[in-house]
C-alpha cells in the first residue's frame, strides 16, 4: 500500500510471532504521522536499519524480546530531528544487540525511558547520557558495559529507577549519585565497584531498594552513618564485598527496613544476641536482620562473644 501520505499514527504489532530481518523496512520513515511503534515479544532478527533514525514524530519505539543484533545505529539519535515531536520511550532490552551504545542517543533529550537490558552491548556507558534531563528510567543491567558511572550522572535529576547490574563496571560510586533526588531504585549489583559507598546516598529520600552485593567495596561499614535518612528504604544488600567495621547504629532508624543483607563481619549485633552461639544462617544471602529485632539485639549483653565454647549447642537467645 502507498503509506506517502502516512495516515498511520501507531503501528503495535506485539508478540505475533513474526519472523525474519527489518533490514529492510527503510520506507517506515514515509509514515509521517507514526508515532507508536511495537514490533516486541516476536522473532525479529538481522540489524536495525539506520533509516529508523528519519523518523521525524515518533513518541514510542518499542523492539524488546526479539533477536536483532548488529549495533544500535547511531542514527536514532536522529529521531524527531525537526522538532514538531519528543521521543518518551525506547525500549530495545532482551535482543542481541552488540557494540557500544551510540553516543548520539544522548541528543533525545525528552527521553523518559532507556532500556537496554539484557544484551551484549560493551563499552563504557556515554557521558552524553547525563544530558536526558527527562529520563526517568534506565536500565542498561545483564550487558558487558565496562568503565566507570558518569560522574555527573546526578544531572539526571528525574531518575526514579537506575539498574546497573550484571556488568563489569569498575571505579567508584560518584557521589553526585547523591544528587538523584527522585530515586526508588538504585541497583548495580555484580559489577566491579570499589571503594566507599558515599554518605551522599544519605540525600535519596524516596529510595526504596540499594542493591549492590558482589562488588569490591572496601569502605568502613561503620561509617555510613547517612544511611539511617533512607526512612522509606525496603532492602539493602551489600553482601560479598570487602568492607569492614559493623552494622552502623544509624540502621535502627530504618523504620521501612524489611531486608538487610551483609557479610557475618558485619554482625556485631548478632553475636551479641546469639552470644557464643551458632548465628543461624538464612540461605544464600547468609544472615537476615530486620529492624524490629535491632534494638533488642544491640542492648544485648555478652563477654567473649568470639568465644567458640558453645558454638555446636542448640541456639538459645540469650
Amino acid at each position: 500500500p502507498d503509506c506517502k501520505f502516512g495516515r498511520i499514527t501507531a503501528l503495535t504489532l506485539r508478540d505475533n510471532n513474526l519472523k525474519g530481518a527489518i533490514t529492510n523496512l527503510t520506507e517506515i520513515r514515509e509514515l509521517n504521522n507514526l508515532t507508536w511503534l511495537d514490533l516486541s515479544v516476536n522473532h525479529i532478527s538481522g540489524s536495525l536499519p539506520a533509516q529508523l533514525g528519519n523518523i521525524q514524530n515518533i513518541e514510542v519505539l518499542n523492539l524488546a524480546h526479539n533477536s536483532l543484533n548488529s549495533q544500535i545505529p547511531s542514527e536514532l539519535g536522529q529521531l524527531n530531528s525537526n522538532g514538531f515531536a519528543n521521543l518518551n520511550e525506547l525500549s530495545l532490552q532482551n535482543n542481541r544487540f552488540q557494540g557500544t551504545l551510540p553516543s548520539e542517543l544522548g541528543a533525545l533529550s525528552r527521553l523518559r525511558m532507556l532500556n537496554a537490558a539484557q544484551n551484549e552491548i560493551g563499552g563504557t556507558i556515554p557521558p552524553q547520557f547525563t544530558n536526558l534531563s527527562d529520563l526517568q528510567v534506565m536500565y542498561f543491567n545483564a550487558n558487558l558495559f565496562n568503565g566507570s558511572i558518569p560522574e555527573q550522572i546526578g544531572k539526571l535529576n528525574a531518575l526514579r529507577f537506575l539498574n546497573l547490574s550484571d556488568n563489569a563496571i569498575s571505579g567508584t560510586l560518584p557521589p553526585s549519585i547523591g544528587d538523584l533526588l527522585n530515586l526508588n531504585e538504585l541497583h548495580a549489583f555484580q559489577n566491579q565497584l570499589r571503594g566507599s559507598v558515599p554518605l551522599e546516598i544519605g540525600n535519596l529520600f524516596p529510595l526504596r531498594s540499594l542493591r549492590l552485593q558482589d562488588n569490591v567495596l572496601d569502605g568502613n561499614l561503620t561509617k555510613l552513618s547517612t544511611i539511617g535518612n533512607l526512612r522509606k528504604l525496603v532492602t539493602l544488600d551489600l553482601y560479598n564485598n570487602q568492607m569492614y567495621g559493623e552494622v552502623p547504629a544509624a540502621i535502627q532508624n530504618l523504620t521501612s527496613l524489611v531486608y538487610l543483607y551483609l557479610d557475618d563481619r558485619h554482625y556485631k549485633p548478632l553475636r551479641q544476641y546469639y552470644c557464643r552461639q551458632r548465628i543461624p544462617q538464612n540461605g544464600k544471602y547468609s544472615y537476615r536482620i530486620v529492624r524490629e529485632n535491632y534494638r533488642q539485639m544491640v542492648a544485648s549483653v555478652c563477654e567473649d562473644m568470639h568465644d567458640t565454647l558453645y558454638t555446636f549447642n542448640p541456639l538459645q537467645v540469650s
